[in-house]
């Protein structure tokens, strides 16, 4: 479906002089202080700076990313290896998506919309309780049967017809055995019930609602900041074209995405926290010599993160590998370690996990939050949580 600007003029990007941008950044912070119910719609435009391309930004764009999706099949325009793109699952948090992390922490930002199927909201740590990802997750994968969602640290979507969803995986509940289905949501599909249901619920609650970075002209996603407006709250747009709710906004900025969100976290007095990669670690003993080694999401949602795990019990018994889940392992060493191997998309080398049989509780999950920091480029700590 050819969605591209067609004008020169919905293809114009805007920029408010330095001074103009400070004044206006002033104004969205005291609005922010002021609201009771804040909630965020981000578009496209907040993972570019991710290197992670939009869809209707113009071939003459500042963008380093260069020309959208929609423009490139419009115009015809090949791919453009002097820019800057990254493959998804490398791709890494902004500053945008980091601020955001920190303003829902802080009880500031109440809910979160999206229509980014790029999955950098979950990556960066925000909570997937306080979040609607209207068109999908690309690492989100549900089963058709008794809709058990699975997370995945790759693509889980391999269908060819753009209304096959199908996955070729099976869920793993005794009990249903159903089809599993990928999250993406292609034009003429509906929007997920629930994620649909919570966005329309926090719109029209918000006194407050901020877009970054879409051009609001999908629908029923674009609805959603409507119903702000239409609530007679205050509606405020950051982008570089122009958009149809443009006339409904108690603030309108032209800006790049990042550029306003560090200014407004310096206004606020909140710093951007780095983001730091982070993955739960779940140990259940299922019987006195056994174990199950597997991950989840905040959430509690499955998460499949490990490319490999190898069990070390020591010098008189040889490693034992295993390359898919389950990872169950018998236990005849009460001290042993588990060498965790990843997908490294962050470069995140294995991690090993030193274990005492003895301190696992039987029928009850150990938990382990483990973090690593892209920038430092190693594990930085691994903390027992449950």
């Amino acid at each position: 479906m050819d969605t591209a600007h067609k004008t020169v003029n919905e293809k114009k990007e805007y920029f408010d002089s330095p001074e103009l941008l400070e004044a206006k950044v002033t104004q969205l912070a005291d609005m922010i202080k002021q609201s009771n119910h804040f909630v965020c719609f981000t578009g496209a435009g907040i993972s570019t700076s991710a290197g992670i391309a939009d869809f209707r930004s113009g071939v003459n764009t500042v963008l380093k990313t260069g020309p959208g999706l929609w423009e490139k099949m419009a115009q015809k325009v090949g791919n453009q290896p002097k820019k800057h793109k990254v493959i998804m699952s490398r791709a890494v948090p902004t500053k945008s998506h980091m601020a955001l992390v920190k303003l829902n922490q802080e009880g500031i930002l109440k809910y979160l919309i999206s229509q980014n199927i790029d999955g950098l909201h979950r990556r960066s740590g925000f909570n997937p309780n306080s979040l609607s990802e209207l068109h999908g997750n690309t690492n989100l994968e549900k089963c058709l049967k008794c809709g058990k969602s699975y997370m995945r640290d790759y693509r889980v979507r391999k269908a060819l017809d753009v209304h096959d969803h199908l996955t070729g995986r099976i869920c793993d509940n005794q009990k249903c055995g159903g089809e599993l289905v990928d999250t993406i949501v292609n034009f003429g599909e509906n929007l997920p019930k629930k994620d649909m249901e919570q966005g329309f619920f926090n719109s029209k609650q918000a006194d407050l609602h901020l877009v970054l970075g879409s051009s609001l002209r999908v629908t029923p996603a674009a609805d959603m900041p409507l119903a702000t407006a239409q609530n007679g709250n205050k509606l405020v747009v950051v982008n570089l074209q122009k958009t149809p709710l443009d006339s409904l906004c108690a603030l309108r900025i032209y800006a790049l995405i990042d550029d306003v969100m560090v200014l407004l976290m310096k206004k606020l007095g909140l710093e951007i926290p780095e983001f730091i990669l982070q993955r739960t670690i779940v140990i259940k003993k299922t019987n006195q010599n056994t174990i199950n080694v597997f991950s989840e999401d905040k959430d509690g949602c499955p998460y499949d993160i490990f490319k490999q795990i190898v069990l070390d019990q020591g010098k008189k018994q040889p490693f034992e590998i295993q390359v898919k889940a389950p990872y169950i392992f018998n236990i005849t060493n009460p001290q042993f370690a588990i060498k965790l191997g990843f997908f490294e998309h962050y470069k995140e080398g294995p991690f090993r996990l030193d274990l005492n049989l003895q301190n696992l509780p039987l029928g009850q999950k150990t938990k382990y939050l483990i973090q690593f920091s892209p920038k430092l480029q190693k594990w930085i700590s691994c903390e027992k949580i449950q």
